[in-house]
């Protein structure tokens, strides 16, 4: 069946059959020998084989994620433990094979078990490890409760309000997405507004160290797309405090993909004094993903592996993070030469009011054969 969709997003249910395997179920793991012997792992960490596809059969329920105008992408789920409407979006959690437990919203996957932990440290680390103390932090969006998890192990944090449009949806992570949240709902630090996250930074006047905007990743044109704009990032400059930092998810981005983060990047350009992109590999958005920092101080390239190295031993010690070192966080500031090429570009911006409107992809005017060398040989 068809879930009809709030956006250009849909997906599709197919069932077969009603028996629906867990993933976890004992009788579908694979028994395999090996001619070798796995090394001891520490105490935090243990093997688990893959679940044996013939085991679990034809594979009777699947969500496919039509997101892209040409390409389909399929998922093959073991289990659903919500599918609804909100007043706000569709909404799937559901458990998968290859990603673990899902959220789904509009038919776009926005968080997955297996790598949320990656997403989440790249959203949130680089602009908390940047601050010199940040105490109170505002996270827009963010229903999951991972982005929150994120702020709130940080000692130094006094105040984090979180502010979601879907009440709904954050009951639900609450319930089914504990491995993300890991009860950050519950610290007493915390405070949860269930606002239009742009009405809040209207009528709010608090000040802020770090604002995370952590919401869904589509410039559509629609109503999220008022939080991306240019008047609402001068509204934001002015909750900063004075050393403030603000970071965004900045959607897909790549040398092949990269036409809506420049224009973020433009945009918040034409605001901030200091903006830089960074990105990494998402596994599970099958994609390149960016982030974008914004502030009028912070120049990544004059930060050196050792002292985030550093900074994080201080502040969050050597077990907590699963991906970010100094070294790593360092070189997803470092973008290729097209793509640095292409953010480059003069382009639109997005403004209150105003429709917008994709570029057209830029193509290489290239001779269909070239002379090997590239260049002449030296004469010796």
């Amino acid at each position: 069946m068809w879930l009809s969709a709030s956006r250009k997003h849909q997906t599709k249910y197919l069932n077969s059959s009603l028996k629906i395997n867990l993933v976890k179920k004992p009788n579908l793991l694979q028994k395999i020998h090996r001619p070798y012997s796995l090394p001891k792992l520490p105490p935090d960490r243990y093997y688990q084989e893959l679940p044996d596809p013939e085991l679990a059969g034809d594979g009777a329920l699947v969500i496919i994620d039509d997101s892209d105008d040409f390409d389909s992408y399929v998922y093959r789920l073991s289990n659903v433990l919500y599918q609804g409407k909100t007043k706000f979006q569709n909404v799937l959690i559901g458990d998968t094979y290859n990603w673990g437990r899902i959220l789904v919203l509009d038919g776009a996957i926005q968080s997955a078990e297996d790598d949320e932990s990656l997403y989440h440290e790249m959203l949130v680390q680089p602009a908390m490890l940047a601050h010199p103390k940040p105490e109170n932090v505002l996270i827009v969006g963010g229903g999951e409760g991972a982005t929150l998890r994120e702020v709130l192990v940080h000692g130094s944090v006094k105040s984090a309000t979180m502010v979601d449009i879907d009440r709904e949806v954050v009951e639900l992570c609450r319930k089914h997405l504990v491995s993300w949240h890991r009860g950050a709902f519950d610290d007493s630090r915390v405070r949860l507004v269930y606002q239009d996250g742009r009405k809040f930074i209207e009528k709010n006047h608090e000040r802020y160290d770090v604002v995370i905007i952590d919401i869904v990743d589509m410039l559509d044109n629609g109503p999220a797309q008022s939080l991306y704009t240019k008047q609402f990032y001068q509204m934001l400059r002015k909750r900063l405090s004075p050393r403030g930092i603000v970071v965004i998810q900045g959607l897909e981005f790549s040398f092949l993909d990269d036409k809506e983060h420049a224009a973020l990047f433009r945009t918040l350009r034409t605001v901030f004094s200091e903006v830089h992109s960074y990105r990494t590999d998402i596994p599970s958005f099958l994609s390149s993903w960016g982030f974008l920092m914004a502030s009028d101080w912070f120049q990544p390239h004059k930060w050196k592996p050792e002292q985030i190295d550093r900074v994080i031993k201080q502040r969050l010690g050597t077990e907590w993070l699963d991906h970010i070192t100094g070294d790593f966080l360092k070189s997803t500031f470092s973008l290729c030469k097209e793509t640095l090429f292409m953010l480059g570009l003069s382009g639109p911006i997005l403004e209150d009011g105003v429709e917008f409107v994709l570029p057209p992809d830029i193509e290489d005017n290239e001779s269909p054969t070239m002379k090997f060398p590239i260049l002449p040989r030296k004469k010796t």
